[in-house]
């Protein structure tokens, strides 16, 4: 059954995430590959709105693709990812989607060890991990729990237009900064985190991903650069 939420709110921009819960390799009972989470996930930095770089996480994927939260990239006109062995790379905006709050980056050349997408929906109690920045510096494992299945009603990027998010509830104290994490499990990776509650401790959402990225044909025509309006 797929729930029907109001929330309204967004993730909010930072440096750091504060109080990661695990870090870790290799592939344990939770059957997660957890090297693999690690070496995927990459941080995006986005220039030109304001004075400071707002900065999230992103995760590499096939064909060449960063996937990350629209909202960190909207309006920028410089973009850098770095992946986990700190390279630095120019990346273009080749999707983006205000309402999704989901955008796809191609960083040239392409950068970060590739995630396998999930083919099947996500549902109520599978266990997963998001890779999140450590206090430390280095990126940590952050355990995670599939609550149900939700569209959210909310308002686009922009706060301009009211949209609906399909996507998943998760339990997990995710913090600023996290904006744009995936979701892994143990047959592969799936949704984006967007938000977290202000409200409710350990509460957030993922949207699932949209057509553009699961099929192949789809992800590999996305290489032209696209406008990402104004700073949101």
């Amino acid at each position: 059954m797929t729930i029907v939420r109001r929330v309204g709110a967004l993730i909010a921009f930072g440096l750091l995430a504060a109080g990661p819960l695990v870090a870790c390799g290799g592939s344990t009972n939770d059957g997660i590959d957890h090297d693999t989470a690690l070496a995927s996930a990459v941080h995006v930095e986005a220039e030109g709105c304001g004075p400071r770089i707002r900065l999230g996480m992103g995760t590499t994927i096939t064909d060449g693709l960063v996937v990350t939260a629209a909202h960190v990239v909207g309006g920028a006109d410089r973009i850098e990812v770095v992946d986990a062995d700190g390279n630095r790379v120019r990346a273009d905006v080749v999707m983006f989607d205000p309402d999704l709050d989901i955008a796809a980056v191609r960083p040239r050349p392409a950068t970060g060890s590739p995630a396998i997408l999930r083919a099947e929906p996500v549902l109520a109690g599978d266990a997963g991990v998001v890779v999140v920045p450590g206090a430390d510096g280095t990126d940590e494992l952050l355990p995670v729990t599939v609550l149900r299945s939700v569209t959210v009603r909310t308002s686009d990027i922009y706060l301009d237009a009211a949209v609906e998010r399909p996507g998943f509830e998760i339990n997990a104290p995710i913090e600023p900064g996290d904006s744009g994490a995936m979701v892994h499990f143990a047959d592969g990776a799936a949704g984006v985190v967007w938000a977290r509650s202000t409200t409710r401790a350990e509460r957030a959402w993922a949207v699932t991903l949209p057509e553009e990225l699961l099929d192949a044909s789809l992800r590999r025509s996305l290489v032209d650069v696209v406008d990402t309006g104004p700073c949101p």
